[in-house]
């Protein structure tokens, strides 16, 4: 039986790119359950496609085969690459979006060069999603072997764009945005697991006046948090996340993905 495929883009849904993708997988792949992870990625943002990739492998089948799809360097020479997380593959190029999946990953990691291969395939030079990536991933998830595609890569030469992991210090912790919700909450590159004091304070010069002085309160839910306090709290996505109690920390804080803030132990 065919393996599922998830197809996390920036395509969006406007325009006809996914149905497309999805038709091609149809014809490829007829046997496999095709998930949309998310095609609202911001247009080019890697940073951003390498939190939502690293946040929904875990929740899906182990051998799902990922086509992650965010590619500003689409026609160029960059490379084409199928990593393995234990028996989950992602199709992808070259070009950070696995990282984040990389670092929070607890087993090995094995890259297969799909260039070769992928530059034999008839294609239009701004659509690979459809025409390499979809064909490729479909070949794969009806049980073509990974060695029969391409060269394995060293780990070490895989593109990075330097996501950051918190930089800790004494009395604080420097923390980068990943993503921004809908609902305006802020997620961090802090991982569930690290400890976090009862009382913060941020520092940054985008804090507007109506948050007061930015002490933020670390709570178990949103309903803990007094209205327009701000909070830290444990996101469903395993990272700890900037909140408002039904408002929106985004707004308040003026702050999106790659920003950096500045949390200090303490209140002001």
């Amino acid at each position: 039986m065919s393996r599922t495929i998830a197809l996390l883009t920036d395509f969006g849904l406007d325009d006809p790119y996914v149905g497309q993708m999805k038709g091609v997988l149809a014809g490829k792949a007829p046997d496999s359950k095709v998930v949309d992870v998310s095609h609202g990625i911001a247009p080019f943002c890697i940073s951003q496609a390498s939190f939502f990739l690293a946040s929904a492998i875990k929740h899906f089948p182990d051998d799902t085969v990922f086509v992650s799809v965010v590619d500003p360097g689409v026609g160029s020479g960059r490379r084409i690459i199928a990593a393995e997380f234990g028996g989950c593959v992602v199709v992808a190029p070259d070009n950070g979006i696995i990282e984040l999946a990389e670092a929070y990953s607890n087993g090995p990691i094995i890259v297969t060069d799909l260039s070769e291969i992928a530059n034999k395939i008839r294609s239009s030079s701004t659509f690979h999603g459809r025409d390499i990536f979809a064909p490729i991933a479909a070949d794969i998830a009806c049980g073509k072997s990974l060695e029969s595609l391409g060269p394995k890569l060293p780990l070490r030469d895989i593109v990075r764009i330097g996501l950051k992991k918190p930089l800790w210090m004494e009395n604080g912790v420097e923390t980068i945005v990943l993503h921004n919700d809908r609902f305006g909450n802020l997620v961090l590159n802090i991982p569930a697991s690290q400890i976090m004091p009862e009382r913060m304070s941020i520092l940054c010069k985008n804090l507007t006046a109506d948050v007061g002085t930015g002490d933020v309160k670390r709570v178990s839910c949103y309903a803990e948090l007094e209205s327009g306090v701000l909070g830290l709290i444990v996101g469903s996505q395993g990272f700890y996340e900037l909140a408002l109690c039904q408002g929106s920390a985004a707004e308040k804080l003026h702050f999106g993905p790659g920003d950096s803030i500045v949390l200090k132990w303490g209140s002001v």
